[in-house]
């Protein structure tokens, strides 16, 4: 764990905890629930749902949510917190008084947790270890490798990173964006993260991608389990080939919708057709590595920038400003847009359940089929 991006996290939770909305309404609840105020403990339960709904750890990225579970302040947060508060109020909801206890146990843990937190951070800060952020305007995108992937070798995590460089060039050329080296801009201690910043486009672009690639991913594994079940119904073996045919056909029709698709609506017009067909093979080479990433237990992470309404959109209109607001706004826009395109991508990310059942790896003809020559 990165002590940097640990205080990232002690310094969110302190901000909330300084509130003390949630714990006030906690209190109000358990008074409520003792007394038998039926209304009272509506009223403090929505209270309590709508600012746990707020809480910044929802949005958070499985890299930090890692660092949550691993602080063991999960159930304190967020939507964690309202599972946990929820469990506890169904777990005895025909015995008022031990409900109450284990809300205040809940409460008093909660508590402990909170000036843990704050004495963490405090200390860290004695110590000069500052949050991090990443760039105000830009997407961060990490790349989060279980060992099992890399057996933490050099070459094995080189391999994987050249491989992830050559789809950022792809990217940005056909985002019409300079080409260079991906440069990697904060690598996480204690484990394999590697972390990018890169523009709102080419986060918008990827993040497509790997929605559309866990969708295909979610589906391959329910056309195999089935697949399993009618082989334990006795299904005949030319059947079972049949449907094993047709996963990779489906497989690589996706793969080649998901190209067509990108290549439609990011590809610049300046790209002549020669280059583009040549993109267009070294993007199924992308697309079906980013797959096989998934399969292989990689966190693909995309955290964009938080950002506020510009100034000048807020002021009148003027002559003077007319065609800078429009340009202000224009801007502001396409990157509100892209942020809710990485919001769902991210969502999908969070429900991808099991992998390394080496699906990807099967599914195509070998582990060198289209990775990426370009």
């Amino acid at each position: 764990m990165d002590a940097e991006k640990l205080m990232n996290v002690l310094s969110d939770l302190n901000r909330e905890q300084n509130s003390k909305e949630v714990t006030n309404t906690l209190n109000n609840l358990i008074n409520y629930i003792s007394s038998n105020q039926s209304s009272l403990i509506s009223e403090a339960n929505q209270k309590l749902r709508e600012l746990l709904t707020e809480s910044i750890v929802n949005k958070y990225s499985p890299s930090n949510l890692e660092i949550m579970e691993k602080i063991g302040g999960l159930e304190y947060y967020g939507k964690f917190a309202l599972g946990r508060i929820d469990a506890i109020l169904k777990e005895n909801s025909f015995n008022i008084q031990k409900t109450a206890t284990d809300l205040q146990k809940y409460v008093q843990t909660r508590t402990e947790f909170s000036e843990v937190v704050k004495n963490t951070k405090d200390n860290l800060n004695k110590l000069n270890i500052d949050p991090y952020y990443h760039n105000d305007d830009t997407f961060e995108i990490g790349l989060l490798m279980p060992k099992e992937m890399t057996d933490n070798k050099i070459v094995n995590v080189t391999k994987e990173l050249n491989k992830w460089d050559k789809i950022f060039k792809t990217l940005k050329e056909l985002n019409d964006e300079e080409i260079e080296d991906t440069k990697l801009d904060f690598i996480s201690n204690g484990s394999l993260q590697f972390f990018i910043d890169n523009s709102p486009s080419i986060a918008a672009c990827l993040a497509i991608v790997i929605e559309r690639v866990i969708k295909l991913y979610r589906n391959i594994i329910e056309i195999r389990n089935t697949r399993q079940k009618l082989k334990d119904l006795g299904v005949t073996t030319t059947e079972q080939k049949n449907i094993e045919k047709q996963e990779k056909e489906i497989f690589n029709k996706e793969i080649d919708k998901i190209v067509t698709d990108i290549v439609k609506e990011f590809a610049t017009k300046k790209i002549e057709d020669g280059r583009l067909n040549e993109l267009k093979i070294a993007m199924k080479g992308h697309v079906t590595y980013v797959a096989k990433c998934i399969d292989n237990g990689m966190t693909i992470e995309i955290t964009p920038p938080e950002i506020q309404e510009p100034e000048i959109l807020k002021s009148e209109d003027t002559e003077e400003n007319k065609n800078e607001k429009k340009q202000v706004k224009s801007s502001y826009e396409r990157t509100l847009k892209n942020i809710e395109v990485v919001e769902k991508s991210m969502e999908a990310v969070k429900t991808v359940g099991q992998t390394g059942l080496d699906i990807i790896k099967l599914l195509t003809d070998s582990d060198n089929q289209n990775t990426n020559d370009e």
